[in-house]
């Protein structure tokens, strides 16, 4: 992955970013469900009142989210409580990645050989004849770089997938598939700050 667009003038100034996943779900044991809507499970509240807590007395910023609904109605109840945000913005670019026909099936259903050819080619492979990594990682790079080129404060509330390759990006590293994500409901808040030039975040590990 490049990092180039994270170069910047040193006059450039700090912002933070916010990386939320979208609250717990119902109905997601054992299911695979990428672009699949499920419900938001009850509590879902909770989890945005703390990212509202986390975001609290900083500069105003915009707030970005996955179209998924899940995504979507977290962050208007963020919007709600927040005066930093003035407006939503959708980015298809941060949809969780597309399984194609494995969509709402159990993975204890789904084909073990199938399963078995993904893992030889972890990038390449399109499960269930959706999308591969490599094109997620490519959606969600571009979308990170405008964001980094911009040095804009932001909230991206998304799925596991996408944050597993925005938090990489922020390390300025290339995604590895053992990457973790953060829980539904979690969210990283990253501070950058200018280094001659190019921003770095600090990030928190991923437990």
């Amino acid at each position: 992955m490049s990092t180039g667009s994270n170069e910047r003038p040193a006059t450039a100034p700090a912002f933070s970013v916010l990386l939320a996943r979208h609250p717990p779900v119902e109905g997601a044991d054992g299911l695979c469900y990428g672009r699949s809507d499920l419900p938001l499970a009850t509590g879902w509240h909770d989890h945005v009142a703390s990212w509202a807590a986390l975001w609290k007395g900083r500069e105003q910023g915009t707030l970005y989210t996955s179209p998924s609904t899940r995504c979507r109605r977290a962050a208007q109840a963020l919007l709600a409580s927040l005066p930093d945000f003035t407006s939503i913005t959708s980015d298809a670019r941060l949809l969780e990645m597309d399984f194609g026909s494995w969509e709402g099936r159990a993975w204890s259903k789904i084909d073990r050989g199938a399963l078995d050819e993904w893992a030889a080619d972890p990038l390449g492979y399109r499960p269930g004849g959706g999308e591969t990594v490599t094109s997620l990682i490519e959606r969600v790079t571009a979308f990170w770089e405008e964001r980094i080129e911009a040095a804009e404060p932001c909230c991206v509330i998304t799925h596991g997938g996408p944050l597993r390759v925005l938090l990489a990006l922020a390390e300025g590293r290339s995604f590895r598939m053992e990457d973790r994500a953060p829980a539904q409901g979690h969210a990283v808040l990253l501070h950058f700050f200018n280094n001659h030039g190019r921003f770095v975040a600090r990030i928190p590990p991923i437990r």
